[in-house]
């Protein structure tokens, strides 16, 4: 999806994680507070646009009062990992095969900002720049990556790193105890990027029981979401998919219950659709003429049986419909066994 960039719910869930415990409060109550469809977070494959996310943050920051709460929520992340990324970081060497495979993977969790990782003379630096108008200058979300990206070599390593410097984008604050706190450094601020900086000395350190089988099959996994991620087609692809299903089984979906499937509004599934070329409209339409083509091309098929498995209330109407499809009747086109 490079038209549209987004964070997956498995990374704002990372974000809410430990709410019951640390401030007393319902991860449903930020949603709820937030005005974001109350089901984004109901399935991994769900993929929240940056103004969803930075609802959510800053409904977070509002109910708990944290004006750290990117920090440390950060800091959460070291008690696991939950997605494909976290599985192929787990399994690599060290920390310098882990981040340059954290930086061609990263968009699996998060198209909304872009990480690189570079040596210079004697010093690593990992960097992440925000992309994402809404999120570029939310200093909650670049603490919490930066935090998060720490807690990261702390659960991989099973070890703490001292860090050279860390930069952030962001002015600085009035008070930076809480930064020197997370990242016991040097801490500067409107810089060009939010970067960690170490000695690349500390690149060879040993990731804890990597599994280099598991490793291959997981970088399969990661490599095939980036694929379908990345398609221009991302949303076309997954309203067909339903629509098709639902034909399959006699229903005509409407775009509402579309939308509530993919937990979208219906306004973000249709600027979604836009911004592939396509409609839910077109979508149904071309849907619908290829399951009737298909079921055309079976003879053992009545016409009115195709008519009312695509929704058509009346034969007449599937006739018509069919004809502005393809220039011909469904019966001439069964005659002519012709396939568009």
């Amino acid at each position: 999806m490079n038209s549209s960039m987004s964070i997956s719910a498995t990374k704002i869930s990372a974000f809410l994680m430990g709410f019951d415990n640390n401030y007393n409060i319902n991860i449903a109550e930020v949603i709820d507070f937030s005005k974001v469809n109350k089901a984004i977070l109901s399935s991994p494959d769900n993929r929240l646009s940056g103004l969803e996310v930075q609802k959510i943050i800053k409904a977070a920051e509002a109910l708990t009062k944290d004006k750290y709460i990117g920090l440390h929520q950060g800091q959460q992340l070291s008690k696991g990992f939950s997605n494909i990324l976290g599985h192929v970081l787990m399994n690599c060497s060290d920390l310098n095969e882990c981040w340059t495979k954290y930086c061609r993977y990263e968009k699996l969790i998060d198209s909304t900002s872009i990480s690189s990782f570079q040596l210079l003379k004697n010093k690593a630096v990992l960097s992440n720049i925000t992309l994402d108008s809404s999120l570029k200058d939310n200093i909650q979300f670049s603490d919490f990556k930066l935090s998060g990206m720490l807690s990261y070599i702390k659960l991989l390593c099973g070890k703490n790193i001292k860090l050279i410097e860390v930069h952030f984008t962001h002015p600085k604050p009035r008070n930076i105890c809480e930064y020197e706190k997370v990242f016991q450094s040097s801490i500067l601020f409107e810089k060009s990027s939010n970067a960690l900086i170490f000695n690349s000395n500390l690149l060879s350190m040993p990731v804890l029981e990597p599994n280099k089988s598991l490793l291959h099959l997981f970088e399969k996994s990661a490599n095939n979401a980036i694929e379908e991620l990345t398609s221009n087609a991302y949303y076309t692809t997954k309203v067909t998919k339903i629509i098709t299903e639902e034909l399959l089984k006699s229903n005509l979906i409407s775009i509402e219950a579309i939308a509530e499937k993919l937990s979208l509004s219906i306004r973000s599934l249709q600027l979604h659709l836009h911004k592939e070329n396509t409609s839910y409209s077109e979508l149904l339409k071309n849907t619908r003429k290829n399951t009737a083509v298909n079921y055309l091309n079976n003879r053992n098929i009545p016409i009115d049986e195709i008519a009312y498995v695509l929704g058509f209330s009346e034969v007449s109407a599937f006739h018509r419909a069919f004809k502005s499809w393809t220039g011909i009747t469904p019966a001439k086109f069964r005659l002519n066994y012709r396939t568009f």
